[in-house]
């Protein structure tokens, strides 16, 4: 049925996303829109401990958890699709892009597993204003790069329906 890694790649990162929505959804709240992300994003001790009145920490524990899986199912699939959208183009300065854009992958997922490392210390009351910025920063810097990345495959999109000239 799948014959390429890529398709694998597209079906594992939708079920984790779909996963993610799902068991996300109890952190979704009044006091927290946008669910876990509030809490990957506060950077105030009293932020950190609003978040937590409203949760339950098996909840969080859990979404970040499964976020783990979901870190590989993306940098799979944008590594994978960058490199292969990248041998697409004719233009070789495109074509080292997209190779950058594969490794720009990589690390967003290694900035995403330190960000979760430092929530899953902070759920424990093990944080401080510092560690509170680093897991800021991470998943700031995590989002950037994950943009930057599908906005290149944006961009390729056009290339895949150009006829290739030998």
């Amino acid at each position: 049925m799948f014959k390429q890694p890529i398709y694998i790649a597209a079906l594992f990162c939708i079920l984790m996303m779909a996963a993610l929505r799902w068991q996300g959804a109890v952190l979704k709240t009044s006091d927290s829109p946008r669910a876990i992300v509030d809490l990957e994003l506060a950077n105030h001790p009293e932020r950190v401990q609003a978040l937590l009145n409203v949760w339950t920490i098996k909840d969080v524990r859990l979404n970040i958890q499964i976020d783990f899986l979901f870190i590989v199912a993306y940098v799979f699939f944008l590594a994978l699709a960058a490199e292969g959208i990248a041998s697409k183009w004719v233009n070789s300065k495109m074509q080292f892009l997209g190779w950058l854009m594969a490794r720009l992958a990589l690390v967003a997922g290694v900035l995403d597993i330190a960000e979760n490392l430092l929530m899953l210390q902070t759920i424990d009351q093990h944080y401080s204003p510092l560690s509170l910025e680093l897991t800021r920063y991470a998943a700031l810097i995590k989002f950037s790069l994950v943009g930057i990345v599908l906005l290149y495959l944006l961009i390729s999109i056009p290339n895949l329906f150009k006829k290739q000239v030998p």
